[in-house]
């Protein structure tokens, strides 16, 4: 496979998953109001763990190194929502089914 197909495959991965963060921000919102209790303990603790990585100022690649900085919180977010993969699809069926109800 050419490494530019293989560029085009993860860029093209990359932003599905970031086209699912919001999913997963209304998901922990309805999480949040009781409305949705389909996560199980373990999701959830994947969901802070990574969001503490995110926000936490010790990372792999520190932040503050132009360009190649955010990198690692891209890729453990990216993993977070590969990882929730399901968990979005079913909060996306709840979702359409309380909207349409």
């Amino acid at each position: 496979m050419k490494i530019s197909t293989r560029l085009f495959e993860m860029f093209r991965t990359f932003s599905h998953l970031w086209a699912d963060l919001p999913l997963l921000l209304r998901l922990l919102k309805a999480w949040k109001q009781g409305s949705y209790r389909g996560l199980s303990v373990r999701t959830v603790a994947s969901i802070a763990v990574a969001i503490l990585y995110v926000l936490s100022p010790v990372d792999a690649i520190p932040d503050f190194i132009p360009g190649i900085g955010l990198i690692d919180d891209a890729a453990i977010l990216a993993l977070l929502l590969h990882s929730l993969a399901r968990d979005l699809a079913a909060f996306r069926v709840w979702e359409r089914n309380r909207d349409g109800v």
